[in-house]
């Protein structure tokens, strides 16, 4: 099956090092120019439009919130899940009685909330916290963790499910998405996608992932060289 559309996490993934290599820009261009759909999937939220923007990438769609919410460029919501406030208060508590968080969402009057953030001292801890979560909240919601982050979503919700709403959404195959990633919350994306992490990814993601490449733009040329071939022969 070709790839015809690319979700890629941001942070470590398509941006190293505070950059991202011009000859990955172009890279990704010439994908949208031969008709193939780019977006991102990323634990931020909606200030990333601005990100992306500042950075220079022009996508087609944007998985935020780690996929709890669906967008296009001019910021229309195509599809969202939402966690509603009486559990968000119930997780502020929770993290709030924790004596070694460093910093947590607080409620505020909101009615619904896209994600629930908390950040602990290591990846470690954070890791230990977000399973302490599932174990205590997973009728309701789901923990990934990003470094020291925890991020906590709508049980449902992820960007493994992200992608295949972009995919439905674009009326594309289940299994036409190419996904990229380097962190504890890709992990079940490049799974269930059958994806790639970068080499620079956790140890923990090269040992799991399905391919292994140097960068997205690299992955893109292969992929729709890939497609060349097949279609000369």
């Amino acid at each position: 099956m070709s790839k015809l559309l690319i979700a890629t996490d941001f942070d470590g993934t398509f941006i190293r090092n505070g950059k991202i290599d011009p000859a990955d820009l172009e890279a990704i261009a010439a994908w949208r120019r031969a008709g193939r759909l780019f977006g991102f999937v990323t634990g931020r939220g909606t200030d990333f439009f601005d990100t992306a923007r500042e950075y220079g990438v022009a996508a087609d769609y944007f998985l935020l919130y780690n996929g709890a919410m669906l967008a296009l460029p001019d910021r229309t919501v195509c599809k969202e899940y939402l966690i509603p406030r009486s559990v968000f208060a119930r997780l502020e508590a929770h993290f709030r009685a924790l004596p070694d968080v460093c910093w947590f969402n607080e409620t505020s009057d909101a009615p619904f909330y896209h994600q629930y953030y908390a950040t602990m001292e290591t990846p470690e801890r954070a890791l230990q916290v977000a399973e302490g979560v599932n174990r205590l909240f997973g009728d309701e919601v789901t923990a990934y963790v990003n470094g020291p982050h925890v991020n906590i979503g709508k049980k449902g919700s992820g960007k493994a499910q992200g992608v295949f709403d972009a995919l439905a959404y674009f009326h594309l195959p289940r299994d036409a998405a190419a996904v990229f990633g380097d962190d504890f919350n890709d992990m079940e994306m490049l799974r269930v996608h059958s994806g790639w992490a970068v080499a620079t990814a956790r140890p923990e993601g090269l040992a799991m992932a399905p391919h292994v490449c140097e960068s997205v733009g690299k992955a893109a040329r292969e992929l729709m060289m890939n497609d060349e071939r097949l279609t000369i022969n």
